[in-house]
C-alpha cells in the first residue's frame, strides 16, 4: 500500500506543481529552461539509479513500472512547461497553445510520435525545443527502458519464484 501511495504521489505532485507554478514570469521562462536541461541530462543517471533499485527490489515488477512511469511524468512536465512558455510568451513560436493542458497534450502527442497538427511549432525556437525532445525520446528513453527492463529481468524470475511459493504455502 505504501509503495502505491508513493508512486502515486510521483505522478500527481509533479502535474499539481505544473498547474500552479505561474510559468508566464520572467522566473517561469527560466524554470522552464531548467526543467528541460535538467530532463535531458539526469534522465539516464537517475535511470541507472533505478535499475539498481530494482535488482534489490522485494517486488521488481512493481519497481519497475513506477521507475518507468516517473521518467515519464519527469519528462512531459519539463517539455510542457517549455512549450507553454514558447506559446504563451513568444508570438508565432506555437500556433494553437494557449494553456498547460495543451502543452501537456502537445508534448505527449510529440511523445507518442502521433502529430495530430492541430497545434504546431512554427517558430525556430519551438523547433528546436522539439528536436531535442525526439532525440531525447529516442535516446534516453531508450536506454531508460532497456536498463530498467535489465533489471527486471535479472530479479523478475527470483521474485516471480519467491511469490509463487508464499502463495502455494498460503502467505500473501
Amino acid at each position: 500500500m505504501r509503495k502505491t501511495a508513493l508512486t502515486v504521489l510521483t505522478v500527481v505532485v509533479p502535474v499539481v506543481v505544473y498547474f500552479v507554478i505561474p510559468l508566464n514570469k520572467e522566473f517561469g521562462k527560466v524554470l522552464a529552461v531548467v526543467l528541460v536541461v535538467v530532463a535531458a541530462a539526469s534522465l539516464i543517471p537517475i535511470s541507472i539509479r533505478q535499475a539498481q533499485l530494482v535488482l534489490r527490489s522485494e517486488d521488481p515488477l512493481f519497481d519497475a513500472m513506477r521507475c518507468i512511469v516517473s521518467a515519464l511524468v519527469f519528462l512531459v512536465i519539463s517539455f510542457s512547461s517549455a512549450y507553454y512558455v514558447l506559446g504563451t510568451n513568444y508570438d508565432h513560436e506555437i500556433e494553437g497553445l494557449d494553456t498547460k493542458l495543451d502543452a501537456i497534450y502537445f508534448t505527449v502527442t510529440i511523445l507518442a510520435t502521433v502529430g495530430f497538427g492541430d497545434i504546431t511549432a512554427d517558430g525556430q525556437w519551438a523547433r528546436g525545443i522539439v528536436t531535442g525532445q525526439m532525440v531525447v525520446n529516442f535516446a534516453v528513453l531508450a536506454v531508460a527502458l532497456r536498463v530498467v527492463s535489465w533489471a527486471l529481468k535479472e530479479r523478475g524470475d527470483e521474485a516471480f519464484a519467491r511469490r509463487a511459493a508464499r502463495s502455494s504455502r498460503g502467505q500473501t
